[in-house]
């Protein structure tokens, strides 16, 4: 018995090392607020730091899923333009994820809303194009802000490398020391 081969042929565990992967801080549509895009991009450095990732320069620009995202939520997945939206970052995706290589980028493009919601920021907008797509994608700690917002990295696979994506997440998040809060951030 034991456990099987994944649908990428590789066997959960302890992944080789570096990860090849790309990053990138807006994925070529979204407006990020320039501090989350630094304390993720440090947390990237720290892990090629680490060896524990390798950098591929690969362009990882997809087209603004927001209309497609609008149109599937609204009951309209075969409207013509967000067909073309999904079709077209599915290739790019396909190409760019390819030989197993994993995305990086910030899980959100801005600070965590408050209570009182997300106003006309679209705190989701990196996490569109993979729920359209259906890549498997994690979130871990990368850090905090100077005033202790919490900031995620997003961590996405190829399609069919769910177990991949867990054993890489676990390996990245292995690999990052505890983010710790600025003195004196969130209190109150």
């Amino acid at each position: 018995a034991g456990a099987r081969p994944g649908p990428t042929g590789s066997w959960p565990g302890s992944p080789a090392l570096p990860l090849p992967v790309v990053y990138s801080d807006d994925l070529g549509f979204a407006a990020v607020d320039p501090e989350v895009a630094a304390v993720v991009r440090a947390a990237v450095d720290r892990l090629v730091a680490a060896g524990t990732v390798r950098l591929l320069e690969r362009d990882a620009g997809l087209l603004d899923p927001v209309d497609a995202w609008t149109a599937v939520r609204g009951g309209a997945p075969d409207d013509p333009a967000a067909v073309r939206v999904r079709r077209a970052n599915d290739e790019r995706l396909a190409a760019l994820l390819g030989g197993g290589v994993l995305l990086l980028t910030p899980a959100t493009p801005n600070r965590p809303h408050g209570h009182e919601g997300p106003g006309d920021l679209y705190s989701t907008a990196l996490t569109w194009a993979f729920n359209l797509s259906g890549h498997p994608a994690a979130s871990l700690p990368a850090g905090f802000t100077a005033d202790g917002c919490p900031v995620g990295l997003q961590v996405v696979a190829p399609h069919g490398a769910d177990l991949r994506l867990a054993a890489a997440a676990r390996t990245l998040e292995d690999a990052l020391p505890a983010a710790r809060r600025p003195p004196g951030a969130g209190e109150q």
